[in-house]
């Protein structure tokens, strides 16, 4: 409850600090907070306080973030949590973390996982929420240039009646993404060589040009493209985020991002 107290507070600490002749993060006090936002802080001190109280704790805090500097100094400096301390015979650690960090990892691109790209890249299938429409028109004879043709029912990622598909799927989440556009040639080449298909297996880097035209080996024969129409989709699914401009710019950012961390 003390934490959601300050939820609403929260926005702020948002806003960029004071420039040249303001406190720095690291000079944050509590003096230097709106007055809500002080009154929350001393209340979720208070709530602590009682709590190690009852717990007979002595604890050490630690602080990740500015307002967690700031609750950590307060609890510190607190009349009824010095008198405790002295008398506690349990230690304890207790970590403070703004929860304004977890943004960091809601909105970044977190590594090479073609999973994740698919699944930001492509357009929702209508109805769901954790799926995607795969365009299918590349498995059939019309010629069209417009994305956005609704003529043929889309595909999906989720296929669980196709061993092949749903061994694909694991390996898109699993794998680097390198990995994982190798793992779809290979399934895709072994369905073409079942059907006895004449497909030439290559070496080397795999190319969205090279899985569309071992798809297009799949379109003129209907048992086969039957037969592997779940492992066809996830190869699509594959082909159209590499080929999204989408893609390039989440590469940009994933390589941004790793440049800050350093």
């Amino acid at each position: 409850s003390a934490e959601l107290c300050l939820l609403p507070a929260l926005t702020a600490l948002l806003p960029p600090l004071p420039g040249p002749g303001g406190p720095g993060p690291a000079e944050v006090g509590l003096g230097a907070l709106p007055a809500e936002l002080r009154a929350a802080v001393r209340a979720m001190v208070g709530d602590l306080d009682a709590l190690f109280t009852a717990l007979g704790l002595r604890e050490e805090s630690f602080a990740v973030g500015t307002l967690s500097r700031v609750v950590a100094a307060e609890l510190a400096s607190y009349a009824p949590a010095r008198n405790r301390r002295r008398m506690a015979t349990s230690k304890a650690s207790i970590v403070f973390v703004d929860r304004t960090l977890d943004l960091a990892g809601a909105v970044g691109h977190h590594g090479d996982n073609l999973a994740e790209k698919i699944l930001s890249v492509l357009p929702k299938l209508p109805g769901h929420k954790t799926d995607v429409m795969v365009n299918m028109v590349e498995l059939t004879a019309l010629q069209t240039t417009d994305e956005t043709c609704s003529i043929i029912a889309p595909g999906c990622l989720a296929q669980p009646n196709d061993p092949a598909a749903k061994a694909l799927w694991e390996s898109f989440m699993n794998l680097k993404q390198k990995e994982a556009v190798m793992e779809a040639r290979r399934h895709l080449v072994e369905a073409a060589s079942r059907e006895n298909l004449p497909i030439k297996m290559s070496m080397g880097e795999v190319t969205p040009e090279q899985l569309s035209s071992y798809i297009q080996l799949f379109r003129n024969n209907l048992k086969a493209l039957e037969n592997h129409c779940g492992l066809l989709q996830l190869v699509l699914a594959t082909v159209q985020t590499l080929k999204h401009p989408q893609t390039s710019k989440w590469d940009n950012f994933l390589a941004f991002e790793r440049l800050l961390l350093q």
